[in-house]
């Protein structure tokens, strides 16, 4: 694992990088759903396809200090392909990452083409979660730092007396393709849910539910029409969701296409599917 400081010597960023050094840079933005590295079997297609695999956890992850702004993180992830020198990159962001991705989409002249994958943009989509009591956790959290603090010792202390996997087994309950994920990456699962009870704080959660929940100022009609990009989900997805986010991938001018397996981690369950999907757009 390698790391990357901000000039101001404080914001960081963790990367792992996988197959040539010289594959065309694919960028993937960790979420709060899932802050692991990617599965073997996702960079080992990504380099069959001319990809080096560059994943990032982002601020408020792993070991670095949080940054509760997206567009500071923006810059950051900027900064980062710049200095890497990392051009003619796509952008691949995972759930809650996706406002960061909004972000850089518009102001990254390294990155040609963008993947926001299990997006909602500004659908209202809260009542789709599942079980009750997460909706009502996540309603909470929305509220004020002190609902914050209080889901998120709800969930820790739910991953401790439990076990580390019943929180994301029953949030992930309406999607086989999920749950299959789980099950088959034990050991990069558990690793990612031990630096969410490690590292998770108020001020990142926080981030990540409301810039996944809230309205965002930065989608305004048509705002994508002049950038390349794709919105992917899952077929596991439910139809409340998918009709929701068609409504708004038109809306801001991004095409849609959906993966066979899975629904928060559609792209890392469908990989073949999500690589065929890709050579047809960039």
């Amino acid at each position: 694992m390698n790391g990357f400081r901000a000039a101001d010597g404080i914001n960081s960023l963790e990367y792992l990088t996988a197959g040539d050094p010289d594959g065309r840079p694919l960028v993937v933005l960790n979420s709060m759903e899932y802050p692991g590295w990617p599965p073997a079997e996702f960079c080992h297609l990504a380099a069959a396809a001319g990809f080096r695999t560059i994943s990032i956890r982002r601020p408020g992850f792993g070991r670095n200090p949080s940054l509760p702004d997206a567009q500071q993180q923006a810059q950051l992830v900027a900064d980062f392909l710049s200095a890497e020198g990392l051009c003619d990159a796509v952008l691949v962001a995972l759930g809650t990452a996706n406002p960061v991705a909004y972000r850089l989409a518009r102001m990254c002249p390294d990155i040609s083409f963008v993947v926001f994958a299990n997006c909602a943009f500004n659908f209202d989509h809260i009542s789709g979660f599942r079980p009750e009591w997460f909706v009502r956790a996540l309603e909470q959290a929305l509220q004020s730092p002190a609902g914050a603090r209080l889901s998120l010792m709800g969930l820790k202390s739910s991953w401790g007396v439990f076990g580390r996997t019943w929180v994301h087994e029953n949030i992930l309950q309406k999607s086989p393709g999920d749950l299959g994920f789980l099950n088959d990456h034990p050991e990069l699962v558990d690793d990612a849910i031990r630096g969410l009870i490690r590292d998770l704080d108020v001020k990142t959660f926080m981030l990540e539910v409301a810039g996944s929940l809230n309205d965002d100022p930065v989608l305004t009609d048509d705002c994508f029409g002049e950038v390349r990009a794709l919105l992917v989900s899952g077929r596991e997805t439910t139809p409340f969701w998918q009709e929701g986010i068609e409504r708004e991938a038109h809306r801001v001018g991004v095409p849609v296409a959906y993966l066979p397996s899975g629904d928060m981690m559609c792209v890392y369950r469908s990989p073949v599917e999500f690589f065929a999907v890709l050579r047809e757009h960039v």
